[in-house]
């Protein structure tokens, strides 16, 4: 049973109070994004043709995304652009689909021109693209309960290399003592292993008394092991007594689970609590699908935090999670400008500047990892932010972040004794 609070309300009380209060924007939610599907290409209009037309001057396609407000708080409105061309002089490319996926913390709210949606994806068309920028313009309402909105977006068109870009969007959270954390898969196969973490961290200079945190599994997900494990199992409700926090504190809840049977979209939602302070909730969605190629990227520095001069060598391992064959797949990492490259391992297709490109066949359950060497040239006291995209065509695409921060310099000043 769960203990007592000041003031006689039990966190169980209270917990239950706020799933009330939620359960409606969950159930909207869940109805907004989740149209059953049975295929990832489900999402995504078949990019076969009768009569592929040839480009003209040998196109490269260019896609550009951008954000009107890149601090948005729950409830706002913000307007997502993409613009695409081509980029060599004179060229041109046809039958032109553009795609928008967007996040599952968002409601669709217009789109210009018109495009159609699906499953979470909405697709543009046009009859042709060239050298001059064509845009069109995605406009959402950012949902309760979500940190930050990764948007993906790719262009294709007939004989032509795709092109992809990705946007990270943090969203303002309400003024808390405690700050929760929830990360896991953004798309899954039914019957597959899903992975939640949570991170319970006090971020106030008071001492946070008798932390819970509850997770709530979605219908039809079955929990196999959690680390460590829960002090309360009331299926769907899972409960863990983190003690004290003190500033600056924090506490991870690693969750293994087995996906529903069919295919929809989900939402875990997990609620921190400490004595003095009121319930923190999160919500992460998570697409099921029964049959497709779902790839995933993941990234990890040799070292926390560096200085200037350092060695800084970064793994990225990528997969496809699916059950369909990737083809046609880019992992792309974009290295801060503060590092020089000074090796990288496999060789890749394409290397531009600060951006690396590999070209990839992954059948499912293939995985590997890519290795780059930099030595650090940045500020002192920056934040070096690596990102990686692996995407491909009729594929749902993978994201990863690293930021590792550049320790400032320390200035000795010497002591001087002076006799009296």
């Amino acid at each position: 049973m769960f203990r007592e609070k000041t003031g006689g309300r039990s966190f169980l009380a209270r917990a239950a109070l706020s799933l009330a209060g939620m359960a409606g924007l969950w159930l909207l939610g869940i109805w907004l994004t989740s149209t059953p599907t049975t295929r990832a290409s489900d999402a995504i209009a078949q990019l076969t043709f009768q009569s592929p037309i040839p480009p003209i001057g040998n196109p490269q396609l260019s896609l550009v995304k951008a954000v009107d407000n890149d601090t948005p708080q729950a409830g706002d409105e913000i307007a997502y652009t993409l613009t695409y061309s081509t980029t060599n002089p004179g060229s041109q490319a046809f039958n032109v689909h553009l795609y928008d996926f967007l996040p599952a913390g968002v409601q669709f709210v217009s789109a210009n021109p018109e495009a159609s949606l699906q499953d979470g994806a909405l697709l543009f068309t046009a009859p042709s693209a060239g050298t001059e920028n064509a845009t069109a313009t995605v406009r959402v309402r950012v949902r309760e309960g979500y940190e930050q909105l990764v948007n993906h977006a790719l262009v294709i068109a007939d004989l032509v290399p795709p092109a992809h870009a990705s946007l990270l969007t943090g969203v303002q959270q309400p003024l808390t003592q405690l700050r929760l954390t929830k990360t896991g898969y953004e798309a899954v196969l039914i019957d597959g292993e899903l992975v939640y973490t949570l991170y319970c961290e006090n971020v106030s200079d008071e001492t946070a008394y008798d932390v819970t945190v509850v997770d709530v599994l979605p219908t039809g997900v079955q929990l196999v092991k959690a680390s460590p494990p829960p002090d309360v199992v009331n299926p769907p409700m899972l409960s863990w007594s983190l003690g004290d926090l003190g500033p600056g504190q924090g506490r991870t809840v690693a969750l293994t689970a087995t996906a529903p049977s069919t295919a929809g979209v989900i939402s875990n939602t997990a609620l921190a609590d400490a004595q003095q302070w009121v319930v923190t909730p999160k919500v992460f969605a998570t697409q099921v699908i029964s049959d497709g190629a779902i790839l995933r990227v993941t990234k990890q520095g040799s070292a926390p935090a560096v200085d200037v001069g350092d060695e800084l060598v970064y793994t990225l391992r990528y997969e496809n999670a699916g059950s369909q064959l990737a083809d046609e797949v880019t992992l792309i990492d974009t290295l801060p400008a503060g590092v020089a490259v000074t090796g990288i391992s496999p060789s890749p297709a394409l290397w531009t500047l600060q951006q690396i490109t590999w070209t990839l066949a992954l059948a499912p359950g293939t995985s590997g990892e890519m290795i780059i060497t930099t030595t650090v040239e940045g500020s002192a006291g920056s934040t070096l932010h690596n990102i990686a995209d692996v995407t491909g065509p009729d594929s749902i695409p993978g994201h990863a972040e690293l930021a590792t921060p550049v320790r400032p310099r320390l200035l000795y000043l010497p002591i001087t004794i002076k006799s009296p």
